[in-house]
């Protein structure tokens, strides 16, 4: 720098610099500045995960309370057996060949529903309502003992103690039933009485005894087959009807062999488990 470029700079003002507190200021401000959104991102991913945590919560508990409130569990009685089952609360049913009842087991305490697909006979224990649903029926008691038969498009029950009410389902028609009362819904949906029921009748599946009154023969195949779990082909008159009573200790040659007989047919076997009514 030569002597004239020195002497023009030295003629401006002098200015003095004071940034000592000022640079310990601005440092603290950039720290600060660093530091506060990392404070907060971590604040952000605690909430975010507390927030997962609690969801996985609820959706454990849902997951749970409708896993307790929906399974189900079935009790069958195959073809050829019958099968007595006590529910949690010690009330018994006793159920006929090829028929089976389904409730909620972890429920039941709460609501005592059940469905029913075919025959059975219940003894409840007192406590609150105890329903038994069916494809066209719906029974409902306190306390009492009662025969439910639901099998295609026939449905009635029969009570031996207590009261039942019962309610066809499609035309929402209610009764109520006392001892030795049988219900049975007719061909227009809605429901009948018998007030002098047969009760020993209904029960003679109970005591191993078929006990038929001007059935359809079809009928009482389809009954043979159900109890001694056998196929039976059946060509002669679909109009014939059959009266008669048999034990269930006799063979199912011995059973066709009666029934037949009274009705003028023959059968012939084609196997062990195959019969065909000609």
């Amino acid at each position: 720098m030569d002597h004239k470029t020195v002497n023009k700079i030295s003629q401006f003002p002098k200015i003095e610099l004071r940034y000592s507190v000022a640079k310990e200021s601005v440092w603290e401000n950039i720290l600060n500045i660093i530091n506060a959104p990392k404070i907060q991102k971590h604040s952000n991913i605690r909430s975010f995960y507390s927030q997962m945590a609690m969801a996985a919560s609820i959706l454990l508990i849902i997951g749970v309370t409708a896993f307790l409130r929906f399974y189900t569990q079935t009790i069958a009685a195959p073809s050829g057996e019958h099968l007595t089952y006590y529910l949690p609360d010690n009330s018994k049913v006793e159920l006929n060949a090829k028929s089976a009842v389904s409730f909620h087991p972890y429920w039941y305490t709460y609501a005592r529903n059940l469905t029913l697909d075919g025959e059975a006979f219940f003894s409840v224990q007192k406590g609150n309502g105890f329903t038994v649903s069916s494809k066209l029926g719906e029974t409902t008691v306190l306390g009492t003992s009662f025969n439910i038969y639901s099998r295609n498009n026939d449905y009635n029950v029969t009570c031996y103690t207590g009261k039942v009410k019962v309610r066809a389902i499609e035309k929402n028609h209610n009764i109520l039933l006392h001892p030795n009362e049988k219900a049975f819904i007719t061909q227009n949906g809605f429901l009948d009485i018998d007030k002098e029921a047969n009760v020993q009748l209904v029960k003679s599946w109970r005591d191993n005894m078929f006990v038929f009154t001007g059935t359809p023969i079809s009928t009482v195949f389809e009954e043979i087959e159900r109890h001694y779990n056998i196929k039976i082909s059946y060509k002669a008159d679909a109009t014939l009807t059959y009266t008669g009573n048999f034990s269930r200790t006799l063979s199912r040659k011995e059973v066709l062999n009666l029934v037949c007989t009274s009705l003028g047919i023959k059968f012939d076997a084609k196997s062990d488990t195959e019969f065909l009514v000609n």
